[in-house]
């Protein structure tokens, strides 16, 4: 009798046993399933966010403007270590299968008191002078580079802004900050810059298209 009942409770046992392996085995199959079906999600909302950022500039109306070379941290206006910004910049239109249409591309800055760029540095009699210009690359000082886009070697003296500043009676405190813009311009007379562009396109790592920088600024 003791050992029938053993033999009942050795069978219970290895009821539960085969049952809980069973339970676990369908929690695996469940858990690689679900896997399985958000990895596919995944995969597939990342190739539509990728289809939608390459559908945003797959036009010939709109233009991005990219630097190749990363700006400086830093500037000043006498130390010729950082006195002058040099960098190189590409302009595509569209996808890029084509020229862009280009005419030109500007550069603004202003120069801020505070690095999150709230304070504009004021006129000595307390005037916002506002974002100025600061120069001008023509299409001419474009070559088609490689991979068919225009391409241009450029060079930024600080002691323009400088300039530009003394010029409007702002004296900038040390440090500053400032704030640099890009703007395409194309023969149409279309423009296209910093509020033009999301973040996708902007910091994205399809196009890296900023046109927007800040740089502390050390006017000594």
């Amino acid at each position: 009798m003791y050992k029938y009942s053993g033999i009942l409770i050795l069978h219970h046992l290895d009821s539960q046993l085969l049952t809980k392996n069973s339970i676990s085995m369908k929690n695996i199959l469940k858990i690689f399933v679900l896997g399985a079906a958000l990895s596919f999600t995944a995969c597939s909302e990342s190739d539509a966010l990728i289809n939608q950022v390459l559908d945003s500039v797959d036009t010939e109306s709109g233009a991005v403007l990219r630097t190749l070379v990363d700006f400086p941290d830093l500037v000043t206006v006498t130390n010729p270590a950082n006195n002058v910004i040099n960098s190189s910049i590409e302009v595509q239109q569209g996808n890029g299968s084509f020229v862009p249409d280009l005419k030109e591309v500007n550069v603004y800055v202003q120069v801020y008191n505070d690095q999150d760029l709230i304070e504009p540095l004021l006129t000595d009699d307390g005037q916002d002078i506002g974002e100025q210009f600061w120069t001008t690359f023509p299409a001419s000082d474009f070559a088609i580079a490689s991979n068919g886009l225009p391409r241009a070697d450029i060079s930024l003296p600080i002691q323009n802004v400088a300039d530009l500043y003394a010029g409007a009676g702002a004296t900038p405190g040390v440090p500053s900050f400032m704030a640099i813009r890009f703007e395409i311009v194309m023969n149409d007379g279309r423009t296209f810059s910093a509020d033009d562009v999301g973040v996708t396109i902007s910091g994205g790592i399809y196009f890296n298209s900023p046109f927007f920088f800040k740089v502390i600024f050390l006017p000594i």
